[in-house]
């Protein structure tokens, strides 16, 4: 009777919601290698020859060329990589790249516009059902956050399910591995067994990361497990620290240029990849009131983890504050794994081919759970 109910309970979530999950997965596989994509879209002018025996151009230079060439261009971000063979980055609001050789100046505008904007409507697809309306894309997160839910029930249940009634060997091999000759019922129940069994771990973690992602009680969840409180915010800020102060500088002080503050910081950082600084593409810097906070890469395969928050004082370049990813809460920590493990992304290439190759075998108990419950209900 017990298994009976566990069934049904399978069957029933797996008919309301298996249309959605394959949507989910389909998304999930095409922005699974999204930076991978956007880079090698770039990859021709994103790459630069450095001449022999030559330095950089100041930042300050960089930016009187690209105010003078690109005048309708207001960049409030630049990322400067470590690889001298990699062109600087003028961004706008983190997007919109124009790559700019430090060395001659020459400008180069992004050749990912596509491929941003397919990788973009997956995403909202993935996230919000397509329904990314003012009105709209809350509708669609709940639909989506549910259709997780039931997808972590069929994991659950579906091992249940999975496991013989008697626990002999030959019935393990059967639902194990995969028969080459089956008739078309039988094939998709061995189909379903076996997918399912193989890809079970990596699926718990997906739809189990993704609760995490959609609900507030799933966020809160990891700070509670470690007795803290939750953050506020359930997207990147919520990794903001409180500033530094500032020491009040002397009445002539001036502002250090740029290059001095990275100097700094390089410095303290001698592995550092790549230093992002926001900043106004104005003329003139106003004078500061509070740190200026330089965004510091360094080797890691999960994104959050490489990301160190550097406060710098903009007269004297020293370093104020910089939190690591091991500085933070073990909540805070929890959390963001979540974040990364849902993707893949926490450890790196290997990892994301993992959870596509997971989100691809899902797609596989989607078309044969479908198969098998029409034969049954037209039976």
């Amino acid at each position: 009777m017990l298994r009976k109910t566990i069934f049904w309970i399978h069957l029933a979530s797996a008919l309301t919601s298996g249309t959605v999950i394959a949507i989910m997965s389909i998304t999930g596989i095409g922005i699974a290698f999204e930076e991978e994509i956007l880079a090698w879209a770039d990859r021709e002018v994103s790459q630069i020859v450095p001449p022999p025996d030559a330095s950089p151009l100041s930042i300050e230079q960089l930016q009187a060329i690209v105010r003078a060439k690109r005048p309708d261009y207001a960049f409030n971000f630049l990322r400067v990589p470590s690889d001298p063979s990699e062109a600087y980055q003028f961004l706008l609001d983190w997007e919109d790249p124009l790559y700019i050789n430090p060395y001659t100046g020459e400008i180069a505008d992004t050749r990912a516009q596509t491929a941003h904007l397919i990788l973009h409507e997956l995403e909202m697809w993935h996230r919000f059902l397509g329904m990314d309306g003012e009105d709209t894309w809350l509708i669609g997160r709940h639909i989506n956050g549910a259709c997780n839910l039931a997808f972590l029930l069929l994991c659950i249940t579906g091992l249940y399910l999975w496991m013989p009634r008697a626990l002999k060997w030959r019935l393990f091999k059967n639902a194990l591995l995969l028969k080459k000759k089956n008739a078309s019922k039988a094939r998709d129940f061995n189909w379903h067994n076996v997918f399912g069994i193989w890809s079970l771990p990596f699926l718990v973690i997906l739809a189990g990361t993704a609760v995490v992602i959609s609900y507030e009680w799933g966020h809160n969840l990891p700070f509670l497990l470690h007795g803290e409180t939750p953050t506020e915010s359930r997207t990147f800020g919520m990794m903001a620290t409180p500033p530094a102060r500032l020491p009040t500088p002397p009445a002539d002080a001036d502002l250090l240029p740029y290059d001095q503050l990275i100097a700094s910081t390089k410095a303290r950082f001698p592995d550092w990849q790549c230093i992002g600084i926001p900043m106004t593409a104005a003329p003139d810097r106003p004078p500061a009131t509070e740190p200026i906070e330089l965004y510091l890469t360094r080797p890691d395969f999960m994104p959050s983890r490489a990301w160190t928050p550097v406060e710098v004082d903009p007269y004297t370049g020293e370093i104020l504050q910089f939190t690591r990813f091991q500085d933070r809460s073990p909540g805070l920590r929890a959390r963001v794994w979540a974040r990364f493990l849902h993707t893949g992304a926490g450890y790196g290439v290997p990892g994301k081919i993992v959870a596509t190759l997971a989100s691809a075998a899902s797609l596989v108990l989607v078309y044969t759970g479908f198969a098998l419950a029409y034969r049954r209900f037209r039976s």
